[in-house]
């Protein structure tokens, strides 16, 4: 049974408190895929763990034990697809401005102006990743970009910064999000998730032979990932059993890690990671939240990664690739055992941890309140804190 504690601070949460463990969750998502991109960087993508058949083969991983997790970091934009899922869905059902108008609005002003700005910087200023403009081909990668439209081929969804092709898809999430509500309200959740989980499910496995670069890189590709956020949500907001409550808390990471192993399976290991994540927020919910003073030093430091984490995901990966680069050009290779990798932590991490933070206050929460402002009526109450 839930306690009164724990029910109190639901219900404080449902009227509109800001839900904090979801940062902290957002910090250890963006921990894993910065993690991943420092691996990849270093050693490349097709070296960090190869195949001996149909299973991983350990004999060849050509990195210290200790960063074995982080060559599944790019899971944690599973974890990233979730929680937007969740708080879109439960910002959007409380919103103060009803409406689908209202709710693009809000959505532009909380990703489009950090991104486009980013983009810019990373497309004219930034060396390494600068467009030269000498080819046709580059006027087509900047404004396939600047429109988000750049998930039609591989070659476009991946260029100048690596790191956007997440936020293209989230936005074009944002467009159909419509959609899934029309169908929830016709047929339920129940049916919703079936046809959104069946959808990606085939077109998951349709990646066994080739399909189109603009179906497998397309928002229905993470459909049913990003709506068990929302599902979820509506459970919490309206006092249903929540989703996932009665499967174990083991089942899905465990299913997770099997997937990742097993090459057969690999094609569904980012639809697993979002269950996973479904249950760990499920659980977190219905548990009593923890006052300030019970939280550890490094709880906290994941909750203030999670708060810049956009930010953070924006800026860090053509400085982290760039600084790779740089540095086996200048030693002739790069060593990533832990006494060296953990000074690589402590001074180029910190560099691109300010750089985020500066970034989040400079951009991000500027554009965040330019929002607020276009909405901003007189007669209004102050609006209720982000979730």
């Amino acid at each position: 049974m839930i306690s009164q504690k724990t029910e109190a601070a639901n219900t404080s949460a449902r009227s509109g408190e800001h839900i904090l463990f979801l940062d902290h969750i957002r910090g250890i998502a963006i921990f894993l895929v910065v993690m991943y991109h420092l691996l990849v960087a270093s050693h490349g993508m097709d070296l960090l763990l190869s195949w001996n058949g149909w299973i991983r083969d350990f004999s060849t991983i050509p990195i210290s034990i200790f960063l074995l997790p982080f060559t599944a970091g790019w899971l944690g934009v599973a974890i990233f697809f979730v929680v937007s899922g969740f708080c879109i869905h439960l910002s959007h059902e409380k919103a103060q401005q009803p409406g689908l108008k209202a709710f693009f609005v809000r959505r532009f002003f909380r990703i489009y102006p950090p991104y486009v700005l980013a983009l810019c910087f990373f497309a004219l200023l930034f060396a390494p990743t600068k467009l030269r403009f000498d080819s046709f081909q580059d006027f087509v990668q900047l404004g396939s970009h600047i429109f988000l439209i750049n998930n039609t081929s591989k070659e476009l969804f991946y260029g100048i910064n690596g790191s956007f092709w997440s936020v293209v898809v989230e936005a074009q999430l944002y467009l159909i999000y419509p959609l899934l509500l029309l169908i929830v309200r016709r047929f339920g959740w129940g049916k919703a998730l079936w046809f959104t989980g069946l959808l990606e499910v085939s077109l998951r496995a349709g990646c066994a032979v080739p399909i189109p670069d603009w179906l497998s890189c397309s928002p229905f590709f993470y459909w049913f990932s990003w709506s068990v956020g929302a599902k979820l949500a509506d459970d919490y907001l309206k006092g249903r059993p929540l989703f996932l409550a009665s499967s174990p808390l083991w089942l899905w990471p465990t299913v997770t890690c099997i997937a990742y192993f097993f090459r057969p399976s690999t094609l569904f290991v980012f639809l697993f990671a979002a269950l996973a994540t479904a249950k760990w927020i499920s659980h977190l919910l219905s548990r009593p939240v923890f006052q300030p003073e019970q939280r550890s030093p490094l709880y906290r430091f994941f909750q203030w990664l999670g708060i810049i984490s956009y930010s953070l995901y924006l800026v860090h990966e053509p400085f982290l690739t760039a600084f790779i680069k740089k540095f086996t050009l200048a030693s002739g290779e790069f060593s990533i055992q832990p006494p060296l990798f953990a000074l690589y932590i402590l001074c180029f991490g910190g560099v691109i941890l300010m750089m985020a933070w500066l970034f989040h206050r400079l951009v991000e929460l500027p554009s965040i309140a330019m929002g607020k402002q276009f909405w901003k009526r007189p007669t209004l109450a102050s609006p209720s804190k982000t979730i």
